[in-house]
């Protein structure tokens, strides 16, 4: 990787050219308001219906509020750094590499939490109900989706493993240079994967296993409906997001290892990297609109029926 040939590897001024600094204005400007005002509309929705107080919308809330934050957070950084842009390896490029990539890590272990809770509430209904009523136990689940991504990138922030390296067409800059970015890859790709896979097969499982339950009974209560219903409705959500998370950020992940030289073109990285930073809206439309009361709770909102 420290071989790429669009690394600034000097200190000399460097600026964008004009066609790629609108690009990158253009996109970053468009996640910016529309990922401000879906996720405003979804956390509107979840507080004025307190839905909150379900475990599995508290995992949904907190992965919006991330979405919201990287939105407002990350694409301000990319609109700064595109007008002020210099290219130079300073503490402007670290700390703002950093905070790009934890949002990143944040997002993908926030995914992977919401997927094994989702697959556990379903297939260990009783025991996870009681670990999950303990709030320490979901302020630690929350914890965690922000430690282990900022333990990851205070290793190149600090250059104890790695470095946050400077690529031209970018207006932040990317901790992916030898030995440590095939890490970051592999660790987010094997541990991330598996974990969504496992959560994946098990949940289509049970689904299946569900159906085959509700065909060989004639008729089911009204409560017990309604509560296959709604189980069923959040196992769709978690598949959808599952795959998801493969069409927008595995791309993005793998593209910089399999073509380290921009031999595709600057254009097909950064247009990649707004793909990945779109599921700051797309995950949150997703569960917005799969989830009956949010979706109605926005519908609301939109139309000022209070």
């Amino acid at each position: 990787m420290s071989s790429l040939r669009n690394i600034s590897v000097d200190n000399l001024p460097y600026k964008m050219t004009y066609s790629l600094s609108i690009f990158h204005i253009v996109c970053s400007s468009t996640i910016l308001v529309t990922g401000i005002f879906i996720n405003l509309c979804s956390i509107c929705a979840i507080h004025r219906l307190k839905l909150f107080r379900e475990t599995s919308v508290i995992f949904t809330l907190h992965l919006i509020v991330v979405n919201l934050t990287a939105s407002i957070v990350v694409m301000s950084i990319a609109l700064l750094n595109t007008v002020s842009w210099t290219g130079k390896k300073d503490i402007q490029c670290r700390v703002t590499g950093y905070i790009v990539f934890v949002f990143i890590g944040v997002k993908m272990c926030s995914i992977t939490l919401i997927s094994v809770s989702t697959y556990l509430n379903v297939a260990h209904a009783v025991s996870v109900k009681t670990f999950f009523s303990k709030t320490h136990n979901v302020a630690l689940c929350l914890v965690s989706t922000w430690t282990l991504p900022c333990f990851n990138m205070s290793l190149p922030l600090t250059e104890v493993w790695g470095e946050f390296i400077v690529v031209k067409h970018m207006p932040w800059c990317f901790p992916l240079a030898g030995g440590y970015g095939t890490y970051l890859v592999c660790f987010s790709l094997v541990i991330t994967m598996s974990a969504l896979l496992l959560s994946y097969i098990g949940i289509v499982r049970t689904v299946l296993q569900s159906r085959r339950k509700v065909k060989g009974i004639g008729h089911l209560d009204v409560v017990k409906r309604k509560k296959n219903n709604n189980e069923r409705q959040l196992v769709v959500a978690v598949i959808i997001m599952v795959t998801s998370y493969s069409i927008l950020f595995l791309p993005t992940s793998i593209l910089p290892i399999a073509d380290p030289n921009f031999s595709l073109g600057i254009y097909a990285h950064a247009i990649l990297t707004y793909f990945l930073w779109t599921s700051n809206i797309i995950e949150t439309l997703i569960y917005s609109i799969l989830h009956t009361k949010i979706r109605k709770g926005i519908k609301s909102f939109v139309t000022c029926k209070c």
